[in-house]
């Protein structure tokens, strides 16, 4: 049975890749909301917008206990209700050399779930009855596994700023829109774009985010990988969580245009899986003593006349 083995020169191309397309992704951002401040005030409303960003991203993430509590209404996983499940948290986050150990907390909701929230130095990871009950012991590690890498690679961060920044074009773009609205155009002594751009950038803003989004789930998977060296757990996994709960987004962006997939926070499970078997490589095991062995007869052995044949 072919074996498979994490292939570290494609993880380091996906990884820069990755880091590529976060970096323009999050800089296309910036330049929206920049764009809007710029066409409705010139170099003044510009330097209101940076103001802004930064004093939107000064606010540090919320605690991971105030998310689960609070926003998910989770109750902490101490070692001593689940010791195996702390226990193979810590092993991951040694791996991954995490600053601090996620705490774990058990999410109400009655679906197959795992979710990463806090910072770097305070993470959680929440999970679900469900999905712990469910999956086999290979299968919840790697899970677990793929939101110890969103921790590791700093995605809780990343998306934080995607959001702040999705969000402070959202309102910039509304209140604009609300100036043009009750005093006209006039009122900015701006560019003739401008409406058309205050339209349209909340649904670019948000596109963006969610582009982001699939491109760090991308990372994660791959991370897990690293963290477990087993692919097919997860591979089997993803097929184990579409199989028993599905998924209505995919099963419409299946049967309407491709252009709904724009609006998914995750890729497809096939998107996931390919990517997978594009990061890994088959190792096939040592052949049996008896594989190899010429079965067909050599030419120098003459094969003898039947008598009994005329």
């Amino acid at each position: 049975m072919p074996q498979f083995v994490l292939d570290r020169e494609a993880i380091d191309r996906f990884r820069t890749r990755n880091r590529i397309e976060t970096a323009l992704t999050l800089a296309a951002l910036g330049l929206l909301a920049g764009a809007i401040g710029f066409l409705a005030a010139g170099i003044e409303g510009l330097a209101m917008g940076a103001v802004m960003a930064v004093t939107v991203l000064s606010f540090g993430a919320l605690p991971a206990d105030a998310v689960f509590r609070q926003g998910f209404g989770a109750a902490p996983l101490s070692p001593f209700h689940a010791p195996g499940l702390n226990a193979l948290v810590q092993e991951l986050s040694r791996r991954a050399a995490l600053p601090s150990v996620p705490r774990l907390y058990l999410l109400p909701q009655p679906v197959l779930q795992a979710v990463a929230a806090g910072s770097t130095e305070r993470p959680g990871i929440g999970v679900t009855r469900a999905l712990v009950e469910t999956l086999p012991a290979g299968e919840l590690a790697a899970v677990l596994a793929h939101e110890v890498s969103h921790v590791r690679h700093g995605d809780l961060t990343v998306m934080r700023m995607a959001a702040a920044a999705a969000g402070m074009t959202r309102a910039m773009a509304q209140a604009g829109l609300l100036v043009l609205v009750l005093w006209g155009a006039g009122a900015f002594g701006a560019h003739p774009l401008l409406p058309l751009l205050l339209m349209l950038a909340p649904l670019a803003s948000d596109l963006l985010a969610l582009s982001l989004s699939r491109t760090r789930e991308f990372l994660a998977d791959a991370g897990a990988v690293e963290l477990t060296g087993d692919p097919a757990a997860l591979a089997s996994a993803l097929r184990r969580l579409q199989a028993l709960q599905g998924d209505d987004f995919e099963r419409l962006g299946s049967r309407g245009p491709r252009w709904l997939r724009w609006f998914r926070t995750h890729p497809t499970i096939d998107e996931r899986v390919a990517a997978l078997a594009a990061a890994t490589r088959v190792v096939r095991p040592a052949l049996p003593a008896w594989e190899g062995v010429p079965w067909t007869v050599p030419p120098t052995v003459r094969r003898r006349p039947n008598p009994w044949r005329r």
